[in-house]
């Protein structure tokens, strides 16, 4: 009789304490440490027009908090309108812990959505962050077919990228390539493409070693698509290929120019951040 009552009390001892070991982890996963924001700057896309989300990650708890912040970006819930999901096919090392922020800072930044989930199908889409239990709002997408000169400049640009994908790895279909970007461009300046289309024209001209090909492709799409997402992209190309040319005289003298020529833009911004690293760099 004694053994059956201690054998009752343990058993409802034990139940208590994985109650309160329940309750615990359930409050303590309720707490979330990030106060997160999602945008976009239009609700209605093009098929493979980039869907540019802008993000904003506040930091709510009372501690500092260490966290590889650009790698946000690798945490959406990408869903059309079937309920089927899109993985991320750009990973990075969200492991290592290079920025910390603290409490009431805010961390902000963007991501092309259709380049690292591929979405490119037309339909309905809704997408959200979630990282470290913390969930940010629900943003609703749409996409659509392009039509007319729309849809002349995105086969242009699909013919160009089945040549940038060849398996081959043969320069001269890269070349090709990237006369086909250049070419889309220069028929469909204003087309929502043309700034991709640059983007990827760039690629392909590092690709086939091109050095000042690569800087003449960076300074158009920095001084004709100074809104676009890849500017910041255009720049660093720019910067990395002078200095591959050893020509920091000419590197030096264009960021001066577009800080005289583009006074209190986006543009003379990129470049004062530039100018200041290229001054301190020794060619070899």
């Amino acid at each position: 009789m004694f053994r059956q009552k201690s054998s009752i009390i343990f058993q409802v001892l034990l139940w208590a304490l994985l109650l309160v070991n329940f309750s615990f982890q359930k409050s303590a996963s309720a707490v979330c440490p990030f106060e997160i924001k999602i945008h976009s700057d239009k609700a209605e896309y093009l098929t493979r027009e980039p869907i540019i989300v802008h993000y904003e990650v506040k930091n709510v708890s009372d501690s500092a908090i260490c966290f590889a912040f650009d790698n946000v970006k690798e945490f959406f819930n990408i869903k059309d309108q079937l309920g089927r999901g899109y993985a991320n096919i750009e990973h990075g090392d969200y492991f290592i812990c290079p920025d910390t922020i603290h409490p009431n800072e805010v961390f902000k930044g963007s991501e092309d959505i259709d380049f690292r989930y591929r979405i490119i199908q037309p339909g309905e889409y809704t997408c959200f962050i979630e990282f470290f239990g913390c969930k940010s709002n629900i943003l609703k997408i749409k996409v659509k077919e392009p039509t007319g000169d729309e849809k002349e400049a995105l086969d242009l640009f699909r013919e160009a990228e089945k040549l940038s994908w060849c398996k081959d790895k043969d320069p001269q279909k890269w070349e090709k390539a990237f006369y086909k970007y250049s070419g889309l461009v220069k028929k469909y300046p204003k087309s929502v493409y043309a700034p991709l289309a640059l983007r990827s024209a760039l690629l392909d001209a590092h690709v086939i070693k091109d050095k000042n090909e690569v800087i003449s492709v960076c300074k158009k799409l920095i001084e004709d698509y100074p809104d676009s997402y890849y500017m910041g992209v255009a720049f660093l190309y720019l910067v990395e290929n002078y200095k591959t040319l050893e020509d920091k005289a000419r590197a030096i003298e264009y960021m001066k120019e577009l800080i005289r020529k583009y006074p209190n833009t986006k543009i003379s911004e990129r470049a004062e951040y530039w100018l200041g690293k290229i001054e301190k760099w020794e060619f070899k």
